[in-house]
């Protein structure tokens, strides 16, 4: 591992003159461009190879089908009007203009073809592992060690999250663009020890700074950067020794003043986009994140048993968290004391320990208490500690070259053979999620996923999985809700009855759950009932039609009447503005006149004056006339005593008129008695009011 491999050879028992002569010619070839630009190669090619049956993995629900398929801005491709959507946008509980973007171009070349979404993220990661080897050997001058570390990034099983999962574009995308800054930070770097290389060094900085801009652009996890290139610039760079501290943390400003109104955004962005939070207290946020630090090595070291989802324990056991303790700890307090004879051991410490620290949880983001994709960046620290420290420690050793290079190729192979393993579970929905549920206990959101999954092919084992999932995490709605909507497709009203109304009370605003109550109710015969909940959810969702097409048939087909209805209107919301959703849902329904036309009667001539309204009556009634032409008596006089109880009496005394010179021409004795005595009430600047038996004249 060493990067003079000619000395290798001849400390290997001095072999012959021609083996060192070998390596000593391969190791010049290698460093030179076209020596370097063959290693670049062959490692993008291996790595695409590794991932290729990626591209073979479809679409996966959880994100997938919200952030991708079912958003009209990144499934509509590229356009001025979702340009302005992804750079505004903080939907989904994230900025990250740059990462829709992306998807955008994806949309525009592929369509709905998954392999092309995947491909992206192959090549995307595959460029990554090119640039980690370029970022170490331009800081280090060592060809081989950062190769190493570059094939054990690029080739570990850990990365098949982020490159095979497409809605997490983002990891690929935002290191791509954080390893460019890097790149051309060590490019400044190496000018600002150049005399008269001022302006260069302002344009290298510049390009810099603007890839960082385009890094957090992709994702906001990178805002720990330009920590990370202070401590580059400890080690490798070694400018500390050249330049006073102070000067160096104030090199790093304009990168810390980006990092502010991206933090800002995301903040906004988790409060307001729905995010499932979970509110621990901070000693177990504290425990939760020493764990993840001892778990995230874990899997570095130990492959295995990967999951999409990893589900909080109730607890942390004592000797899980003293383990953890010990070996954080330790590793840290082994790291400072060799800073200075080993310092790339403090520094790809910090550098894990750093690019951790937004998601490691001590701010609970999501239902996950880790995630493979989080350690994107952070464990190419691990694998520089690592590298570095085996080629110290191998100095020792007989046989060096043999015992190098088999300990390369048998990491590698493990590598490939455990990434390529782990990439079957990602084909589909089903594979991913029931492999979720095998590795991980009381996985509450995995069963819940799972059961999503199942629905359209097995609609039974949904139903336990949804089962599983309430009975491990009752206080999620959105569970709970699944559950009820699949009883009730199962016709079991009664028990969807419940779960929605649970899922309601874990989440008032949720739409679909209040919609799903009104219609469990209204199949059950209960319309009356049903109500209430359907124009809450019409409330909470306005553009959904479906939502209002389904309120107007309660309402049309409620026992209670329109009188019921309209009390419950007026003294359920205080606030006229609240009938804004209830008219939308009924007053452009054509197939729905006589309804409109009844309610808009109730709020003109109600007994009660607090469940009057002149003004929805005068806009229900105009309404329903407008349906009609004009041309129906019983239209009209409702108009007209809309408009006395409104106040305006000369047109409800003109429209009386009218709906009396209808009555007459068709024929229509009763009706036009009726209008005629109301007549005189307008006319007397008079409202009518009738008993709650009342019916339209």
């Amino acid at each position: 591992m060493t990067d003079d491999i000619s000395n290798q050879a001849s400390s290997d028992g001095r072999s012959s003159d021609i083996g060192k002569h070998f390596f000593k010619s391969a190791d010049l070839f290698f460093h030179r461009p076209d020596g370097i630009f063959l290693v670049c190669l062959l490692l993008f090619t291996l790595t695409v190879w590794i991932f290729l049956p990626a591209l073979q993995c479809n679409f996966q629900y959880f994100d997938e089908s919200g952030e991708l398929h079912n958003n009209v801005h990144v499934s509509g491709g590229v356009s001025w009007q979702n340009l302005r959507w992804a750079l505004f946008s903080l939907e989904y509980s994230n900025w990250c203009p740059l990462n829709w973007i992306s998807h955008m171009l994806d949309y525009d070349l592929f369509d709905e073809n998954a392999w092309g979404h995947h491909l992206t993220n192959v090549l995307f990661h595959a460029a990554n592992g090119v640039l980690v080897f370029l970022v170490l050997k331009r800081m280090t001058g060592a060809l081989w060690r950062s190769l190493i570390v570059a094939a054990l990034f690029a080739l570990h099983p850990l990365r098949v999250e982020s490159v095979a999962w497409i809605s997490e574009r983002k990891d690929v995308l935002s290191a791509f663009f954080g390893l460019l800054t890097m790149w051309m930070y060590a490019r400044f770097a190496e000018e600002s020890k150049i005399t008269g290389s001022r302006p260069k060094c302002f344009y290298i900085y510049g390009l810099s700074l603007l890839f960082f801009a385009l890094a957090l652009m992709s994702k906001s996890m990178l805002v720990t950067l330009p920590c990370l290139l202070l401590l580059l610039d400890f080690w490798p760079l070694e400018r500390w020794r050249q330049k006073s501290k102070w000067s160096l943390v104030m090199e790093k400003v304009p990168f810390f003043v980006l990092v502010v109104p991206v933090s800002i955004a995301v903040c906004i962005a988790q409060n307001a986009g729905g995010q499932f939070l979970l509110h621990f207290p901070l000693v177990f946020r504290l425990e939760t994140a020493l764990m993840g630090y001892a778990r995230y090595l874990l899997k570095m070291f130990w492959p295995s048993n990967f999951s999409v989802l990893y589900p909080y324990p109730d607890f942390w056991q004592v000797r899980q968290l003293l383990c953890a303790a010990v070996l954080i700890f330790g590793i840290s307090v082994l790291v400072f004391v060799l800073r200075r004879q080993r310092p790339y051991l403090l520094v790809g410490w910090l550098w894990y320990l750093g690019t951790l620290v937004p998601v490691i949880g001590l701010i609970p983001l999501g239902a996950q208490s880790m995630s493979n994709r989080y350690t994107y960046m952070p464990m190419i620290g691990i694998a520089l500690l690592v590298v570095w420290g085996v080629n110290d420690l191998s100095r020792l050793w007989q046989k060096r070259t043999v015992l190098t290079a088999m300990v390369v190729a048998l990491t590698t192979s493990v590598c490939i053979l455990r990434t390529r393993a782990e990439i079957v579970y990602w084909k589909n929905g089903e594979t991913l999620w029931s492999r979720a549920v095998g590795v991980t206990k009381n996985n509450f959101m995995a069963h819940l996923c799972l059961g999503n999954v199942l629905i359209q092919t097995n609609p039974d084992k949904a139903l336990a999985e949804f089962q599983a999932s309430v009975m491990i995490y009752p206080y999620y709605a959105e569970s709970q809700r699944d559950l009820a909507f699949l009883l009730q497709n199962a016709g079991h009203f009664s028990e969807a009855i419940v779960h929605f109304e649970k899922a309601i009370q874990l989440d008032p605003q949720n739409s679909w759950a209040l919609h799903g109550l009104g219609m469990a109710l209204s199949k059950m015969g209960r319309v009356s009932d049903a109500v209430p909940s359907l124009l809450k959810a019409v409330e909470v969702d306005p553009q959904n039609a479906s939502f209002k097409d389904d309120l107007s048939q309660a309402l049309f087909s409620s026992e209670h009447g329109t009188y019921a209805i309209s009390n419950f209107l007026a003294t359920a919301r205080p606030d006229p503005t609240g009938f804004d959703s209830f008219l939308e849902a009924v007053q452009f329904d054509t197939n729905r006149v006589d309804l409109i036309n009844n309610l808009a009667w109730a709020f003109a001539t109600n007994p009660d004056p607090k469940l009057r309204n002149g003004k929805y009556a005068i806009r229900l009634a105009t309404r329903s006339c407008e349906i009609t032409g004009f041309q129906t008596t019983i239209m009209v006089g409702t108009l007209a005593a809309a408009y006395a109880e409104a106040g305006r009496f000369d047109e409800a005394v003109l429209t009386g008129q009218k709906a009396c010179a209808l009555a007459s021409e068709h024929g229509e004795s009763d009706l036009l008695k009726r209008n005629q005595e109301l007549l005189t009430l307008y006319q007397a600047h008079k409202a009518y009011h009738e008993s709650i038996e009342g019916s339209p004249p």
